[in-house]
């Protein structure tokens, strides 16, 4: 933390000096991740015929709901919003990432925790997929494209200081970001060999397994697709790396806000959405299924 000097009885102290947030950066965040928030609730509602077993008994009798259930099934089944919208604005998460990526001081911690959720999360998945019979395995999310890609920063940023003694170059970071980001596109159009991905996975990992023993590795890379939540390395990590690249060359060393007018009350629930993102992703889906089975099961639907 940085400080600055104080004069008191004689003596200078070095206080510590308040580190403010950088608005837009929070704000960058706030608008996928309350998409985000909204595409889960869609994906929920539409998932209800396949959930609850006295659905059609029942549906009947509560036409607003099965109106809302229908609307939901649109969306998702919808060609513009799964092609275009759902990539671009998970990209603009994943572009957020890689600039907070490059103004932390502790990648490596970042990484750890990013990694861990990210173990939690399939577990937990794995675990509902096998309660529930469905398919809801993630295997590699974007918390796990975000923990590799902090993780492989964080080595490439220790080799650098430690061996080579400089820091990691903004340049650096978008050359690695547009070569993997091309060369991402190239293979899921087909220029190099077969499109990826070949094929979308499903179930759980001991179904993938059974399919390939390196199911997992594939799909991480991009080979093998899967429907919930599935953003691989190619070209995904190249999103992060250019965003570390913005990162550092429009915050560089003075890591302070370049729109300090967003600190603005009017701002602070999009900015408290864009600082607590990690937590309003792990845990908006609990909490909305828990509200639904409450309200569902007060309704007289049961699983």
């Amino acid at each position: 933390m940085k400080t600055v000097p104080a004069y008191t009885e004689n003596v200078f102290i070095d206080i510590p000096k308040k580190r403010t947030r950088i608005y837009e950066v929070d704000l960058l965040r706030a608008l996928p991740i309350f998409l985000v928030v909204l595409y889960h609730l869609c994906f929920d509602m539409a998932e209800l015929p396949s959930l609850i077993a006295n659905y059609d008994m029942f549906i009947d009798e509560y036409p607003n709901l099965k109106y809302l259930v229908e609307y939901c099934q649109g969306i998702l089944s919808s060609d513009i919003i799964s092609t275009w919208l759902v990539p671009l604005f998970a990209g603009m998460f994943l572009f957020a990432c890689g600039v907070s990526t490059a103004l932390s001081r502790n990648n490596l911690k970042r990484a750890l925790v990013l990694c861990l959720w990210a173990i939690l999360l399939s577990l937990g998945s794995f675990l509902l997929s096998y309660y529930l019979k469905i398919n809801l395995f993630i295997g590699w999310g974007i918390l796990h494209i975000m923990g590799f890609s902090v993780l492989l920063y964080a080595l490439i940023e220790l080799f650098s200081r430690k061996v080579l003694h400089k820091e990691v170059s903004p340049l650096f970071c978008l050359g690695v970001g547009i070569l993997v980001y091309i060369f991402g596109l190239l293979l899921r159009a087909g220029f190099i060999g077969e499109a990826w991905p070949v094929e979308y996975l499903r179930g759980t990992i001991v179904d993938w397994q059974k399919k390939d023993p390196f199911g997992f590795v594939l799909s991480a890379l991009g080979y093998y697709g899967n429907t919930v939540d599935w953003w691989p390395i190619f070209p995904y990590l190249g999103v992060i790396f250019i965003g570390m690249a913005f990162g550092k060359g429009v915050y560089g060393e003075r890591k302070e806000s370049r729109v300090p007018f967003l600190g603005k009350p009017v701002f602070k629930p999009l900015l408290f959405l864009g600082g607590h993102t990690i937590w309003v992703y792990l845990l908006h889906q609990p909490i909305a299924i828990v509200i639904l089975y409450l309200v569902l099961s007060s309704m007289g639907f049961h699983l």
